[in-house]
């Protein structure tokens, strides 16, 4: 096929340079790991891997959100173990546990309210720092980052928190049809979030203001409203992202992924092309996969070997360096295009 044809091909389908380079990474990858790990796509693997994702995906859709205004959010995953620890508090020390099943059911369910509340108090304060008092977006989440980690490590007093109902494993553990409810929780949450983003007017306004916040301003867009929406959507995202976490793990604790899933939000969003004013949903959502299965495909791969964490590190960097370096001679070729 020549280049010509490729070009009216992916136009036609309205694919991006940018998703269509992570679709071919994706099958490489795949195809790879096919090959060289007879057990990397067996049913049991993908649903594995299908149980992993979702909580991180959810937060590096949160984190999308404020790079595509220009902002970061580098508290997203305190807010998701702050609205987990809450929630769980709610189930672990307030909730009686002889209560009938089906009234369990409707505190699980409060339970949940209360940690979206806190995801959208979080956002709030957040988008406040940010839009309102103009702080800078890193100095702002990070603020609120040890601030929330702070809350989590006194109302809990730095321990872990377990033994929750049964119910609440339903979540993180059941699947619908074989496929895990949090991947379906993943799967929802990315088509809302596509169609806020690319259908409706908060998602014009919120690509305007990222590609030129004061054009947007001098053009009647109120970036501080803008702003405070973006952040609380980040936070809510948090939220389920910790709802997943503590049904999943049947536990709540202040340091669950403090070490990497900052990073790796970064990493995903980074890779998946987000940056002021750009951002696609499925780009995001591949990314998620990519690194999945490279974590995956490594742990098998080398299953037993010294040091075998080291590969999925190095490829997660060298993956990312190969797409920036791409995306620079890609810019460059249709600068040159164009002028």
């Amino acid at each position: 096929m020549s280049k010509d044809k490729l070009h009216t091909l992916r136009n036609k389908l309205h694919i991006e340079g940018h998703l269509l380079l992570l679709t071919c990474a994706f099958i490489v990858i795949a195809v790879f790991f096919g090959i060289t790990t007879p057990r990397f796509f067996k049913p049991e693997s993908i649903v594995s891997m299908a149980f992993q994702c979702p909580e991180i995906g959810l937060m590096a859709l949160g984190m999308m959100s404020t790079m595509i205004i220009g902002g970061i959010n580098l508290s997203i995953n305190d807010t998701a173990n702050l609205s987990a620890l809450l929630s769980g508090i709610f189930l672990a020390k307030i909730v009686p546990s002889n209560i009938p099943a089906n009234q369990m059911t409707m505190y699980i369910g409060g339970a949940m309210i209360i940690a979206l509340l806190v995801g959208f108090v979080c956002g709030v304060l957040n988008g406040f720092l940010v839009g309102h008092i103009e702080v800078s977006p890193i100095l702002a989440t990070l603020a609120t980052l040890i601030l929330f980690r702070g809350i989590s490590v006194a109302i809990t007093g730095g321990k872990t928190l377990t033994g929750f109902p049964e119910q609440l494993s339903v979540i993180g553990h059941n699947t619908v049809l074989g496929i895990p409810i949090p991947f379906l929780i993943l799967l929802v949450i990315a088509g809302l979030l596509y169609i806020i983003l690319n259908r409706t007017t908060l998602g014009f306004k919120t690509r305007m203001m990222g590609t030129n916040p004061n054009a947007s301003r001098f053009s009647g867009i109120n970036n501080k409203a803008i702003t405070m929406k973006i952040y609380i959507i980040s936070g809510v995202l948090g939220a389920i992202a910790g709802i997943i976490v503590m049904s999943r793990t049947n536990s709540a604790a202040y340091e669950y992924g403090t070490r990497t899933y900052i990073l790796l939000t970064l990493l995903i969003a980074v890779l998946g092309g987000v940056s002021p004013g750009f951002g696609n949903v499925a780009g995001v959502v591949l990314a998620v996969f990519i690194l999945q299965m490279l974590s995956t495909g490594f742990h098998m791969l080398l299953m037993g070997v010294r040091g075998s964490a080291f590969f999925k590190d190095f490829s997660w960097g060298v993956l990312l360096i190969l797409f920036l370096i791409i995306g620079y001679f890609m810019r460059g070729r249709k600068g040159s295009e164009q002028s």
